[in-house]
């Protein structure tokens, strides 16, 4: 009777055009300070898993957000999540992913933007799925070497997505903070483009880089960032908490963490403005969700 009383209380909204991006005089940044998912009322999770219909291209390293998402739900099934295998999967009651790389298929740059044919594959993801109002490509390591001008293309090529569907919001990456020295460097200087570039054009980004910089300490109780030097610049890196292969690259603590950003984004795009001052929790409760050996 519940979520038969939330569905219609929510039938508008999920006709409605919910493209953010298109609609908005602010962008939305997911960051580690958008990843406590307690934080999000229950009726946000719901209308989420009412309206939200995910489309998700990823590399390797993006395994980690629907890695997190299993954990985040393995520990309280009500963020139930439905990924489908390149099929956008219809259950009631769950986030439901169009799953580009459940069997392992990577999506690599050239697949959904870099090229004209992987431009298409988008385009026909988006064609077959008209229920999909978000889709979102994670990058690997590729802005480890990236010039600006790829960056550019990358950005470029999202806008021509974003006209031709207008009620899809597309959203944008940064990449993943693991590599150190002059590759981190360059690294860090294209996500500084694509933030601000999302900053200025009011888009939505996940901040991947930001997310694996930065970790909750339960001790101390604050958030701490890991960087390094490099010509007195200080390049945010893969915190060491973060450093292992459990998962997708990394920890399933890191993976839970952007699995959290995840469901911050969905509900923020749904129409969530995010909790009061008051209404702010810490990260360490988390913790009572996190289950070993899934």
């Amino acid at each position: 009777m519940r979520k038969l009383i939330i569905a219609l209380s929510f039938f508008f909204l999920a006709y409605a055009d919910i493209s953010y991006a298109q609609q908005s005089d602010e962008p939305i940044v997911i960051d580690h300070m958008k990843t406590e998912i307690s934080g999000i009322p229950d009726s946000c999770i719901d209308t989420v898993q009412t309206v939200i219909k995910l489309h998700y291209a990823h590399t390797s390293h993006g395994g980690q957000l629907v890695t997190g998402l299993s954990y985040i739900e393995s520990g309280d099934s009500k963020y139930s999540v439905a990924r489908g295998d390149n099929v956008l999967p219809v259950e009631e009651g769950a986030f439901c992913i169009y799953d580009g790389q459940v069997s392992d298929t990577y999506i690599s740059t050239y697949e959904y933007w870099e090229t004209a044919s992987g431009m298409d594959k988008t385009r026909a993801v988006l064609d077959a799925n008209p229920e999909i109002n978000i889709s979102m490509w994670s990058w690997c390591a590729e802005l480890d070497s990236y010039t600006q001008q790829q960056v550019q293309a990358y950005l470029d090529s999202i806008t021509v997505l974003e006209g031709e569907y207008p009620s899809v919001t597309f959203v944008y990456m940064t990449g993943n903070a693991q590599s150190r020295y002059e590759a981190g460097y360059n690294r860090y200087l294209r996500n500084e483009e694509i933030r601000q570039y999302c900053l200025d054009n009011h888009k939505v980004l996940y901040d991947f880089a930001d997310l694996d910089a930065w970790w909750y300490n339960p001790l101390s109780e604050s958030w701490e960032q890991n960087t390094y030097d490099y010509g007195g610049t200080a390049v945010p890196v893969e915190h060491e908490q973060f450093n292992g292969s459990e998962a997708a690259h990394t920890t399933i603590e890191s993976c839970i963490q952007k699995g959290g950003g995840a469901w911050w984004m969905a509900a923020l795009i749904a129409g969530w403005d995010g909790p009061s001052s008051a209404e702010q929790t810490t990260w360490g409760r988390m913790k009572s969700i996190y289950k070993e050996g899934k």
